[in-house]
């Protein structure tokens, strides 16, 4: 489903289907945060029942995409300071732990291919079809660094953080140029073609702090569209 979601294949059951469909689209900013989403309308517009329009929010609810307020209905969650702090800290943490376990597993053939792919943003404009085609890199980008971690658990938790975390991207992305994120994503490639072990994690660390500090200023901005 879309460029993000292109591993999913296509074997989706369709309650799948409607919680990927419904997520993808708040991750890209299609259904903003605090957007309402009423069943009836939903389940018109995709010609489905409502049941797996409920099921999906209520794994959406679980993930932090969706606010489910009882006799009110769902809406997409707002982003507030503290969500963006408490993300981005557990991802430091978890992410690091991953990253040092896989250090020297790396395949350093499929990292320079993505490091060639990062150069071509260097000058993109941050149109919403590139930001979807940059997070879908950046998605590709982490799974590497971490998938030779040897710990399955931690593999699926980073995964769903990385959505939430990529929903927030989304939002400050816009506001931003490529070329900063670029640049961090490139030395980050160079530090584990050295195998420097404290240089990877002291680049990695910075790429995230970054990212967090970008998210931040991007809630605190009001949004153009509005005007």
């Amino acid at each position: 489903m879309k460029e993000y979601f292109e591993d999913l294949g296509n074997y989706l059951s369709l309650k799948d289907r409607v919680y990927q469909d419904i997520k993808f689209k708040i991750i890209i900013g299609t259904l903003k945060p605090g957007t309402r989403l009423p069943e009836e309308e939903l389940s018109r517009a995709m010609n489905i029942s409502r049941a797996p329009i409920r099921e999906a929010f209520n794994r959406l609810e679980k993930e932090g995409f969706v606010t489910v307020i009882p006799r009110k209905g769902a809406a997409v969650s707002k982003v507030t300071t503290q969500i963006i702090e408490d993300l981005f800290e557990i991802r430091e943490t978890l992410e690091s732990l991953a990253i040092k376990n896989s250090i020297g597993k790396i395949s350093l053939e499929e990292l320079e291919k993505i490091g060639v792919s990062f150069k071509k943003f260097i000058n993109k404009s941050t149109e919403p079809e590139n930001c979807i085609k940059y997070l879908a890199l950046d998605k590709k980008f982490h799974d590497l660094l971490i998938k030779s971690c040897g710990n399955k658990k931690l593999i699926n938790l980073l995964a769903n953080l990385q959505e939430q975390i990529h929903w927030l991207r989304n939002i400050s992305l816009k506001r931003i140029t490529f070329a900063g994120s670029v640049r961090e994503h490139l030395a980050i490639i160079e530090a584990i073609q050295k195998n420097d072990k404290k240089l990877i994690l002291e680049t990695l660390i910075q790429h995230l702090e970054r990212a967090k500090r970008s998210s931040l200023e991007a809630i605190d901005v009001p949004d153009s569209s509005h005007k």
